[in-house]
């Protein structure tokens, strides 16, 4: 029986809801506003005139990094270091009034936003993001969920060695998966194979199957318990 005759929408990507690859001529703009943006915190306001909707470009990255409603905010989000929620809010913001002092000419705010913005760790980040070198550091893996935008409360909770998106593409690509899994949330760990026992360990009494990693329960409340773990970790460069 037909989509059209069931009514049910049919599942045409193969990738899951965040996981979007990018067309190279948007990622060619982005990587030109990243420019431009760059020089702007390097070289000063001229940089951007005549080109200030390229700071609202890399705004709109940071904050579908942390609104997470679009269907490549995870790639994006990996593309610039998983920026947490509260540092993407802030780059975000200060891009946003940063256009606009330098729209309105006011130097001394436009001078303290670029100072802000570059304590912040927005050169290297751009720079990275400019060069497609995503942020990695030796001996670290990642712990991730993913889940289906159509069952949003199971909960695969994993880990891998390599990056999340590649993960991500095997399991939506093997056998019996009906609909592709997308990321929900993604934490740079060192030794991710014993986090990951650990993190199971904390989730267990929402797991659906002892030998599964499958969970049924709330994305919010995982990634609080996770989130809490992780916090307690010694900080590792």
């Amino acid at each position: 029986m037909s989509a059209e005759v069931t009514g049910r929408p049919r599942v045409e990507q193969k990738w899951g809801f965040g996981m979007a690859p990018i067309k190279p001529p948007v990622q060619t703009e982005r990587v030109r506003a990243a420019h431009t943006t760059l020089a702007t915190l390097t070289k000063g306001r001229t940089a951007a005139l005549g080109r200030l909707d390229d700071l609202s470009v890399i705004k709109g990255l940071f904050t579908r990094t942390y609104k997470k409603d679009q269907w490549d905010w995870f790639t994006v989000w990996s593309q610039l270091g998983f920026p947490a929620h509260r540092a993407a809010r802030t780059v975000s913001g200060d891009l946003l009034a940063l256009r606009r002092a330098i729209q309105d000419c006011e130097t001394i705010t436009t001078s303290r936003l670029i100072s802000s913005l570059g304590s912040q760790g927005l050169v290297d980040t751009l720079q990275r993001y400019i060069d497609g070198t995503p942020l990695r550091r030796p001996g670290h893996g990642f712990i991730y969920v993913l889940s289906t935008r159509e069952m949003p409360g199971i909960l695969k909770v994993g880990y891998t060695d390599r990056d999340v998106a590649t993960r991500a593409r095997e399991i939506n690509s093997s056998t019996g998966v009906p609909i592709p899994y997308g990321a929900r949330g993604a934490w740079m760990v060192p030794h991710a194979r014993h986090v990951e026992s650990e993190v199971h360990a904390l989730l267990a009494e929402y797991r659906l199957r002892k030998d599964r990693e499958f969970f049924r329960m709330d994305f919010g409340q995982a990634a609080g318990l996770i989130d809490a773990y992780v916090s307690t970790m010694p900080a590792s460069g």
